[in-house]
């Protein structure tokens, strides 16, 4: 398997039949889905916030490489550590 490139955290706006809206740095973009990404989403549609790993060029959604990548769960874990840190939480 090819490594995972560096990647974005990705806002969840809207699901559609077809793509995904996100928003990333105050734009939207429409990413288009496989039909097991439609799926996934669909259970996460309910949630107040859900951020999905989309490829720095946000042309596609990345959740098929999430869980078998060590890189994306590296950049994960920083994620979650710098959300927890006193700076963040302050809104710095």
């Amino acid at each position: 398997m090819k490594r995972l490139e560096a990647f974005t955290l990705a806002t969840f706006l809207e699901l559609h039949p077809t793509h995904v809206t996100v928003m990333i740095h105050q734009t939207r973009y429409d990413i288009p889905l496989s039909q097991e990404e439609h799926v996934l989403l669909q259970l996460l549609q309910e949630e107040p916030l859900v951020l999905l790993p989309v490829s720095r060029n946000h042309r596609q959604l990345l959740l098929n490489r999430l869980a078998t990548d060590p890189m994306v769960l590296e950049e994960l874990n920083d994620f979650e550590g710098a959300a927890d840190s006193s700076v963040s939480s302050e809104g710095a």
